[in-house]
């Protein structure tokens, strides 16, 4: 049966350490493995392999991230309810969310499959990346699914106190794409098309073990596709939340591939240069945004259980750890970066473009990491709206209009690192000031919240 864990008792520090370390660990593991995929892709892969799989990868990410998002606002709700005890009415929403996310996969997996190339396309993507970028594209728009479901399953999962399963299950699912990634990209020189190969089958792997993992919760709230959903205007409740949560998420996709019409501009060594940053970005942002989750469900079950007067000091707890771990090592992979990109590639133009984007960028991630402690308490609230705004203005409109405005005075990637930089401050801005808010109109002794306020 699997373990769930409540976490609105005992000491919060421990607590909360010990609930968000498997998401750190799984998130960080997720950035190790695809480390050494864009290495052996930037290696084995052959010409142009790694500003396919950059590119492509964008456009999968547009696929699936909006679901990526509504996952942390079901997790709001899945973790209210079982901090409250409802578990008949955790099982109908399980069934619920589930059933949609099956239908979406299958829709968008067909979307990704039939319209590769033209997405590409309107992307500006260049004539000799382009026929890679779409093989890649094609066969892991089959993952989409898979996805889809693994992404909501494992935010249902922590939000339930189980952190640990989801940290054992990716493990496997790791050690298969290496071990395909060694077999079709190295041993059978099949390039970008073994390496989505690879991806898609341990997509598959991973959701079929998350998928027996919630068959086995027990209780009275085991995931059960064919039981009985929630009533609509119970699903139209949780959408509210999971909405906006989702569009946060899209929000963010859609003004990076904007963006990478911009730095496609800049030629080839631009774009794999940033698929480079990418990964050692991936060191700092995956855990930031793990962590984010893991707060979610556990300010999610304190809200449930009435325990809100634990939420100001695990946020506390969470912002100091952002500056005794993301800060220095933000500064040390800064530091590194001409070594460790070497691992990936051996292009001066690629490994110029990575190094001056980590440079740039890298130093200032303690403020992302400190917009994602906030994220994610004010999600654990049910206000997923205010969010989603803040998102749309900071990493979507901001950016864009920026890169709109200085490129053609300052034609330079130099522009486009900077929009990210100044983003992560106004976020920070306009975040603070709204945690405070909703945590000073919240009751401590009951968890409830008076009608208005922040959505």
């Amino acid at each position: 049966m699997t373990k769930v864990t409540h976490v609105d008792s005992g000491p919060i520090g421990r607590t909360l350490l010990s609930f968000a370390l498997p998401v750190l660990m799984t998130q960080l593991l997720q950035e190790l493995y695809n480390a050494a995929d864009c290495a052996v892709l930037g290696h084995f892969g052959g010409p142009n392999a790694l500003a396919a799989s950059g590119v492509a990868g964008l456009l999968l990410s547009v696929l699936i991230n909006f679901f990526v998002g509504f996952s942390s606002g079901v997790s709001a709700v899945t973790a209210q309810q079982f901090g409250k005890g409802e578990t008949v009415r955790l099982q109908r929403t399980m069934t619920s969310v589930f059933r949609l996310v099956l239908a979406a996969g299958l829709l968008l997996s067909a979307v990704g499959v039939a319209s590769a190339g033209t997405l590409l396309r309107l992307l500006h993507c260049p004539a000799e990346v382009l026929i890679p970028a779409t093989a890649y594209l094609r066969i892991c728009a089959c993952g989409v699914l898979a996805q889809l479901f693994y992404n909501v399953a494992v935010a249902v999962l922590r939000s339930l106190g189980d952190s640990r399963g989801p940290l054992l299950c990716f493990i496997g699912s790791v050690l298969t794409n290496l071990a395909l990634d060694a077999l079709l990209v190295i041993g059978l020189r099949m390039g970008v098309h073994g390496a989505a190969l690879a991806t898609i089958v341990s997509q598959w792997l991973l959701a079929a073990l998350l998928y027996l993992r919630l068959r086995r919760l027990g209780d009275g709230f085991s995931l059960d596709l064919t039981g009985e959903p929630l009533p609509f205007r119970e699903l139209l409740g949780i959408l509210r939340i999971g909405l906006p949560a989702g569009m946060q998420a899209l929000f963010m996709s859609i003004s990076s591939l904007v963006i990478q019409t911009f730095i496609n501009r800049f030629g080839a060594d631009a774009m794999a240069g940033m698929t480079l940053y990418a990964k050692l970005e991936g060191i700092l942002y995956l855990p930031s945004f793990a962590y984010g989750i893991a707060l979610t469900g556990f300010v999610g079950q304190n809200v449930g259980a009435g325990r809100t007067d634990r939420i100001s000091s695990a946020v506390r707890l969470s912002l100091r750890l952002c500056w005794a771990v993301a800060f220095p090592l933000s500064l040390a992979i800064t530091a590194a970066a001409p070594l460790l990109l070497r691992v990936f590639s051996h292009e001066p133009g690629i490994l110029f473009n990575a190094r001056e984007a980590v440079q740039f960028n890298l130093p200032f991630y303690v403020i992302y990491s400190m917009n994602q402690v906030y994220l994610g308490a004010i999600k654990g609230f049910g206000k997923t709206g205010w969010p989603m705004l803040c998102t749309l203005l900071c990493y979507a409109v901001f950016r864009v209009v920026w890169c709109l405005v200085m490129i053609p005075l300052f034609p330079t990637m130099r522009i486009v690192y900077l929009s990210y930089d100044i983003s992560f401050f106004l976020m920070f801005a306009l975040l603070l000031p709204a945690y405070r808010r909703i945590l000073g109109r919240t009751d401590p002794l009951t968890g409830r919240k008076p009608e208005g306020g922040l959505r």
